[in-house]
This record gives C-alpha cells, structure tokens and sequence, in this order.
C-alpha cells in the first residue's frame, strides 16, 4: 500500500481511481478513525442554505431509532458543484465530531466509459478500513458482508458515494447494522428507486458567482483586482456561464493564465463562440482531478439517452422563453400531453431541466440550451424537425395571442378562436410566455410562412405590451420588425409595423421619431391602397400631433381618420377614432364640441356593448365636465370609470382615474378626499413604473397640501414631480411647477 490518502490497488482491476486510506497496511479492523476524505473544496461560496440542509440530514442527533434517514442524495447537473458541496458538508460534519469513526469516499465515476461497479468499490471500501488484501474474502457476497460487519463495530462513520450513475452502485455499499452511519450521495439523477433523503442542487447566484470567480483568481495572485475593477464584465461573464461552478471555474483558469488581460476580452471571446460550451475549456484538471472542460460533460448525458428522449430534448431545446409551459412543449415535439409529460419527468429526473411547482412549466439551464440547440445542428437529420417544431411553434403562439389580444380589448367574440374563458387568464398566459413571444417575433430569418407569422405576432403583441406599459418592449420588436419586413418587401407588413413603431415611440415621449414613422406608415397606406391603414395611421399622427402642441393640425388628422374608418364601415374604430378628435377639440379649447363628441361615443359603446370603450368614453367625459366646471357630473364619470376598471383588470387606468377624481374633489374643496385619491393613484403608478404618472400624482398631491396649509410636504412633493418631468423634457408640467404658488 502506498502513503497518503490514496490506495495502491495492484492485483485488482480498476478502470478509474477509486480512493481511500488506511491506518495501517493488512492490519485487522481497527477501531481508530478514519481519515480518507479528499480535502475540501478550496474556493466554495454561495451554497450556505443547501449546506445547512444537508448538515441537518446527516446531524445523528436527528432521527435516531427505525426511521432515521440514513442516506441523502444530491442531484444536479453536470458541473453544478455537488462533490465539491459534499466534501463541504463532510468535512464540516467531521469538524463538529459527529462522525466519530472517520469518513470514507468513492469515486464511483458513473458517467465515465466505464464506471466503477460496487464490486469494485466495497474493495476500496475495505482496504480503508484497514482489511488488507490477505484477508479479503473471495466473493463479492462475502465481501459485502464483511464490509457492513466493519462498520457494524465501529462508531458512527460518514459514507460519500460521488458521482453515481445507476442505483446498482449504491445499494450494496449501504450499511447494515450499528448506529449513526450516514450515507451522502453526489449523482446528475435522482434516485428516486432508494430510501433517500433527496435534494437538488442549482446554479449559483449572481453574487455567489461573482464571488467564486473573484476568490479563484485573488487565490492565485492577491493582487488580482479585475473583479473589483470590471464588475460589469464580470456580471456578463457569470451570465455566459450560467453560474455554473464548473463553468465558473475555468473561466477562472483562463484569466489566471491571461493575467495582463481584462475580463472584457474573455466575454467578447465567449459571446463571439460558435459554440459556448465547447469553448468553455481550459488546460489542467480541478482539485479533485477533473477535466476542465464543460461539453463532455454534457456529450456523457446526451449519449446516454433514447432515442425519443433525445429528440424530445433538441427540440425543448428550441423553446425561446425562460422557460417552457406544457403548450410550448407540446407543440415543439408534436406529442399528446399524456405521452410527453413522461418523457419531461426523465429530462427532471437527469437534471436537464427543472420542474416549476405545479408540474405546468420546466425551466432549461442557459448552458443546456446552447448545447441542445448545437447537437440539433450539428445532426443533419435534425434540421427538418427542427424546422416544423419553430413552424408549429409560431402558429402556436399566433393562435393564441390573437385570442389573448381580443380579450384585453374587450371583445373576446372577434377571435378566431376563443381559447381563454376570461382576461384575467389571457394576461396570466402572456406573462408566462413574454420572453418567448418577444424572441420568435425576432424570427425573420426562417421560410416565408414561418417569417410572416414572426411578423404578425411583433405586430400583435401591441395591446399586450401597452397594457403592462412595456414601451421599451414593443418599441425595439416593432423596430426589427418592419427592418425584417423591408427585406421581404410586403408593403402591408411594412406599413402596420411602422406604424406599430411609431405608436411605440410615441408612448415612449420620442415625437419626433413617431411621426416620422406614423407618415411613412401612411405613405405606404396610400400607395397599396389600403384605406384601414390609412385610418389608423391618420390617427395615430393626430395623437402625436397633439402631444406636440400642434392641436388644429391634430384635429384634421382624427377628422380625416374618422372620415375614411367610417366609409370601409369601421364602427367601433370610428367611435375610438372620434374620441381621440374630442381630446384634441378639448385641449384646442373647443371644450362644449368635445362634450358632444364624448356622449356621442359614450352612446355608441353602450349599444355595442364594448365595456373597454365605454371606459374610455366616460374617462374623456369627465376631463371634459371638470373643464367646464361641472364638478359633480364629473365625480360621477370617474367612480364609473372606477367601476369599470376593476370590473375588466385594467389597474392602471384605474390609476388615471383616481388621480383625476382627486383634482375633481381639490376642485370641490374635499381636500382630505383628494389627498386619499392621489396617494391611491401614487402607489398605482409606481407599482407601474410608469414615471409621468407617478409625477403627476406628485404634482397634484403638492397642490392639496398646500390647500391643507401642509407647506413642506407639499414643497417636497412638487419638488420631486419637478425632477421627474425633467427627466421627460415635459415642458408645460416644468412651467407650471416653477409658476405655481407655494
């Protein structure tokens, strides 16, 4: 036998190193403790919670009798950190002398070309235990027995089996008899076949992240400051490995070996990388003598797969969103629920992917994901079904956001196909799938069919995107849509998606782009000929116009607009159109024309049934009445705003109404009412991030302050809308700011 912590293990045979140490060559068994952990982990951070668990599992002061949980298991993907948690945990077991009869580990080596059997290991196991080779039984039978009777003698030993593969490995190298034992168990799968205590083992956060690649580097040269210095360059990097341990870990070799150079360089590297996980390699091997290098990792889980199971796992890998729903799944795959969902439980069960709590959505780890979009395009048999999944895909998502769409506008009934029974589901769909919405409205780069249906997805997700006040959003898919459609030439697509962008901007403050983009909408509208593009484009121009302060020229674009949605029979859009002219007559000081216009529309809604215009009709109604002083008829407008709004969801409209009721009240001289009303809208606009709004709300509590002889606190408030109506360039807010009377 050799010296150290590792066993010569000449005159047996081995296909990996298995390790273990004795106190003594040949001696009996030995009541002297062992000492045959590897040692632990030199830079470990991030994982105080799954170490606190695990300690409690393996605690002997915990459960002692029959049912005392004698194993626990860790399961995680490859490369996650669980041996380097185990010997954490091991070795902080040992250090509070739970385990009085030492600790023994194996390297079972299962996802190698060939793994260690048991037979193999409980050779090993008996050596550490001081049974030399003289007096090692001949069977594997007996060997086993004589292995659970060492550690029946002994006081309470801690067992760590890494890296298992196959039940087969574990089983026989449980203890039998004698007290305290503990089993820990590192594998890439659950063992779910076992008595195990099981847990499961994720990516580390981002400052946990941060803070390992910081640690490796600072380790090797206590000087090195790149961390501290470039703490965006090294955000992006954690984020390019998934805050994977392994991963982490050798772009930390990389940078110890190119000492002179900024983390940027490396993250410019990686992003440029064909394939991310192959390029994920540096030369040597980990402390514990691993390869570090992240794709055989992953090749040794994808080889092991069937052929289904395989398939299934390229194509999920197709999946746009963080994570994919039951929908997405099945339409990729082309499977039946029933026949699927078996196949995802196997993916869970080797930690491909993670099941969401519900069992309705799994999540991939970003690092599988590039590795199975990869083994899909490097398989040249892969690219047909990879090319029907993303069809099947967007013709997936296309039906249903069309349905979505039609409930948030309040008309469920002009749908294609109803496949939500109520608003508040299609908005709990569309959250679920944002991501993925966003992502293939970016898919221009496919088949005609396919690159319409991307097309026409960026186009409807408008009322989606307006309704959770995602400007930003919308404005940069709108952008990439009509640049996608310029390359298609289609004249329709280009015009709506400019239109579209224009809109976008035009929520987001930038005037001057929307009309731009809004009058190249209309020319192209007008050169093909269609009159519905052309109203909605002349509308939108009218509202941009009027946020300009251009109101008589605001007025003849919605007039116009009106003109032609009526003539092609547009009812609803010709009320809607009508209302946005009734704005701009009101803000022309034409006020008793827009009140006209308002109950005309009011009245139209009402007999339409359209709850979504009739919200809007009586908003307008009251900004109108409140003009012309007719204060109680307004306060009447707002509450059935109100009303409405929590009626259909639309939270934030319900914001604007509040904040307008509570200048209607400071109008009528209920001070204390309005100041309620302000604050209610203030925390509305706010849980929005909607920023003018939360500025108006704090201009208009600074006004019923100052009404209330609360000077300070108003001074504050108005203070604080100032700063944020500057950050818009909103000059007439500014200007009645600085005008205004303390």
């Amino acid at each position: 036998m050799g010296d150290g912590d590792h066993i010569d293990m000449r005159g047996s045979t081995f296909y990996g190193p298995v390790t273990g140490k004795s106190e003594s060559p040949r001696a009996a068994p030995s009541p002297t403790a062992l000492s045959a952990l590897p040692a632990a982990p030199a830079v470990f951070t991030g994982r105080e919670d799954e170490v606190a668990e695990l300690l409690g599992a393996l605690d002997p002061g915990v459960g002692e009798g029959s049912e005392s949980v004698v194993i626990s298991a860790v399961a995680g993907l490859g490369g996650v950190g669980k041996t380097a948690l185990a010997l954490c945990v091991a070795h902080a077991a040992r250090g509070r002398g739970w385990f009085s009869g030492g600790g023994l580990f194996v390297d079972l080596r299962g996802y190698d070309e060939v793994p260690v059997t048991a037979d193999q290991a409980v050779l090993a196991l008996l050596r550490a235990l001081g049974v030399g080779d003289a007096d090692l039984p001949p069977t594997a039978d007996e060997q086993y027995a004589r292995y659970r009777g060492e550690l029946s003698s002994r006081e309470p030993v801690l067992i760590v089996l890494d890296n298992a593969s196959d039940p087969g490995q574990i089983a026989p190298l449980l203890p039998g008899e004698g007290g305290g034992h503990r089993v820990l168990v590192t594998s890439r799968e659950v063992q779910d076949s076992l008595p195990v205590r099981q847990f499961r083992v994720d990516g580390l956060a981002p400052e946990a992240s941060r803070e390992l690649v910081d640690r490796s580097l600072r380790r090797y040269d206590p000087g090195d400051r790149r961390v501290a210095e470039e703490p965006e360059g090294v955000r992006q990097l954690a984020e390019l490995c998934g805050h994977l341990p392994l991963a982490l870990l050798i772009v930390s070799a990389l940078l110890r070996r190119r000492r002179q150079r900024p983390v940027s360089t490396l993250v410019g590297e990686l992003r440029a990388a064909e394939d991310r996980v192959r390029a994920l390699r540096a030369k040597g091997v980990d402390q514990y003598g691993k390869e570090l290098s992240l794709r055989p990792v992953f090749d040794v889980m994808y080889a092991r797969m069937e052929p289904e199971l395989a398939r299934v796992f390229r194509l999920l890998g197709q999946a746009p969103g963080d994570s994919v729903g039951i929908g997405v799944a099945v339409s990729l795959t082309s499977l039946e629920p029933e026949c699927l969902e078996p196949l995802l439980d196997e993916l869970a069960a080797v930690s491909l992917i993670t099941p969401f709590p519900g069992g309705e959505r799994w999540v991939m780890h970003d690092l599988v994901k590039v590795y199975a979009r990869l083994v899909a395009v490097e398989d040249p048999g892969a690219h047909e079904e990879v090319a029907e999944a993303r069809i099947r895909l967007l013709e997936f998502y296309y039906q249903l956001l069309l349905s979505a769409k039609a409930h948030i506008e309040g008309v469920p009934e002009e749908a294609p196909e109803d496949y939500f029974n109520t608003r508040e589901l299609a908005l709990k769909w569309l959250d679920s799938e944002r991501t993925g919405l966003l992502k293939v409205a970016h898919w221009t780069d496919g088949g005609d069919k396919g690159r319409r249906r991307s097309l026409l997805i960026a186009l409807h997700l408008d009322s989606y995107l307006s309704f959770r006040r995602a400007f930003d959003d919308w404005a940069t898919v709108t952008k990439a849509a009509y640049e996608a459609a310029l390359q298609i030439h289609d004249s329709w697509v280009e015009a709506n998606t400019s239109d579209a962008h224009g809109l976008a901007l035009f929520h987001l403050r930038r005037f001057e782009e929307a009309e731009t983009a809004q009058r190249r909408a209309l020319r192209l509208s007008e050169d093909s000929g269609d009159a519905e593009g052309q109203a909605m484009a002349w509308d939108h121009i009218g509202l941009t116009l009027r946020a300009l302060g251009r109101y008589d020229d605001a007025i003849d674009a919605h007039t116009r607009s009106a003109q032609i949605a009526a003539e092609i029979g547009l009812i609803r859009q010709t009320s809607g159109i009508r209302m946005n002219l009734g704005a701009a007559l009101g803000e022309a000081g034409r006020t008793e024309e827009a009140l006209d216009v308002f109950e005309e529309a009011l009245t139209i809604h009402v007999e339409l049934g359209d709850k979504r215009g009739e919200t809007m009709a009586r908003d307008s109604l009251g900004i109108t009445l409140s003009k012309l002083g007719r204060h109680e008829e307004a306060v009447t407008a707002f509450v059935h705003v109100l009303g409405l709004c929590a009626e259909s969801g639309d939270w934030h409209r319900r914001a604007l109404a509040w904040n307008r009721l509570g200048l209607t009240w400071n109008e009528l001289g209920l001070h204390d009412e309005a100041l309620g009303a302000h604050i209610r809208a203030l925390n509305w606009f706010v849980f929005f991030r909607d920023r003018l709004g939360e500025a108006l709300a704090r201009a208009s509590i600074g006004t019923v302050l100052l009404q209330l002889d609360r000077t300070e606190e108003a001074l504050s408030a108005r203070r604080q809308a100032l700063e944020m109506f500057q950050e818009f360039g909103d000059e007439p807010h500014i200007a009645a700011i600085l005008d205004a009377h303390p």
